[in-house]
């Protein structure tokens, strides 16, 4: 649906103050600073940390899309003529600014993600369109609320991951998404376009995946926080992938380079549950500092973001859009759209396959789909005797001493 409607749209739709950008700053500042105190960094991570600290006043060559959702084919805005940007927010001074509007228990997230809409000079005011998912609930109605600052496409998502019985479906939406971008940009995506597009986000993918193979593979080499790092200045960066790549090849070369830790004595986890969106880099702070080494995530804004590329079997326009399709239906575990079944699978593979000794789960307060699966979760893993933790938290630093007391007892127990 094309959510466009001004009808009731308020005058004003800004609430800009000062002190609310100021604290935002604070935020990140503090958070790069937990980054510069981290030892052993490689020398083209700086790269990484500006290119996403910066995406505000990145050159805008181009048409721009913001999207909050990895379900968001961004291969066809990339074929349509349009440059995409991540637009989740994980900084809590914007948080408080969303809440003023979002009163009440709402997602932080998305009391977050309002609040950069808020700011004159944020990113959101940089792009012509924005794309959003019908997910959870937070998200349905924030597509209401955000076309008041400018044309929101939602996109419609299926009820279970059936490619047999949703594909088609997924196809009509990914048309409908083309159309839509291309009366914004007036290039409509073709068959050249979208396999250029498909290819160029593959490679992106493929250069994840090795950095995390390599960062296992050298103890001590990559942080958990520098891969997150390193994922995001890709997905909630507007400036073109092509930009990324390179740096990213030579962050690959110096983590292969790393001479391993002699021995390592840090418990290896899997992480999952919501997205961790920079600069709320809290959980892996404190995973990070309570001696955890996160060898494998399925965190949407993580490793697992890019994990799953879209394969293409034909060189027609039809097949890149079913591939696409495909992708989406198969290679999300977000329990909006996944059964519990799919990312608990997910889940145990890691686990055997990192050999880790535990799970944790950053559960993110008022995210009630991950709060509904906790339960099956834990008493699944209870009995192939997988330790789990669950961290129910928000985006104050209140509890943060809470958390290190938890996390570090679980540790204690591996």
């Amino acid at each position: 649906m094309n959510r466009s409607d001004t009808k009731h749209r308020p005058s004003c739709v800004s609430s800009d103050v000062s002190g609310h950008r100021r604290r935002q700053t604070i935020v990140e500042s503090d958070q790069r600073q937990h980054l510069d105190n981290a030892p052993n960094r490689p020398a083209s991570i700086p790269f990484f940390v500006e290119r996403l600290v910066n995406a505000a006043t990145a050159p805008k060559p181009r048409p721009r899309i913001g999207t909050l959702c990895n379900f968001i084919p961004v291969e066809i805005i990339l074929a349509a003529g349009a440059d995409t940007v991540r637009l989740d927010c994980g900084n809590s001074a914007a948080a408080l600014a969303g809440e003023e509007h979002l009163a009440g228990d709402i997602c932080p997230l998305a009391q977050a993600t309002l609040g950069l809409f808020l700011r004159e000079d944020g990113i959101p005011s940089t792009c012509d369109a924005f794309v959003i998912p019908a997910s959870c609930d937070a998200k349905r109605k924030l597509a209401d609320i955000l076309a008041d600052f400018g044309p929101v496409f939602q996109l419609a998502m299926p009820t279970d991951p059936d490619p047999a019985r949703h594909a088609d479906e997924i196809i009509v939406e990914f048309k409908r998404l083309a159309a839509f971008v291309a009366d914004i940009t007036g290039h409509a995506p073709n068959r050249a376009d979208l396999h250029a597009a498909i290819s160029l986000t593959a490679r992106r993918s493929d250069l994840i995946r090795r950095l995390q193979d390599a960062r296992i593979a050298q103890p001590g080499s990559l942080s958990i926080r520098d891969l997150f790092v390193t994922v995001q200045a890709s997905l909630f960066s507007p400036e073109p992938i092509e930009t990324w790549l390179k740096p990213a090849e030579i962050l690959l070369s110096e983590v292969q380079a790393c001479v391993p830790e002699p021995r390592s004595f840090r418990r290896r986890v899997v992480l999952t549950g919501s997205p961790i969106v920079w600069p709320n880099f809290k959980p892996l702070n404190l995973l990070e500092l309570c001696g955890a080494d996160v060898v494998a995530d399925t965190i949407c804004t993580g490793g697992h973001s890019c994990c799953d590329p879209v394969r293409v079997a034909g060189a027609s326009l039809e097949a890149a859009y079913r591939a696409l399709a495909e992708r989406a239906a198969f290679g999300l575990v977000c329990p909006c759209f996944s059964s519990q079944a799919t990312r608990l699978s997910r889940i145990i593979d890691l686990v055997e396959k990192r050999h880790a000794d535990g799970v944790v789960q950053y559960a993110l307060r008022f995210c009630h789909a991950f709060d509904l699966e906790n339960c099956r979760i834990e008493s699944t893993l209870r009995d192939r005797r997988i330790p789990f933790l669950n961290l129910s938290t928000d985006y104050n630093l209140e509890d943060t001493e809470r958390l290190r007391a938890r996390i570090e007892i679980f540790l204690e127990t591996l």
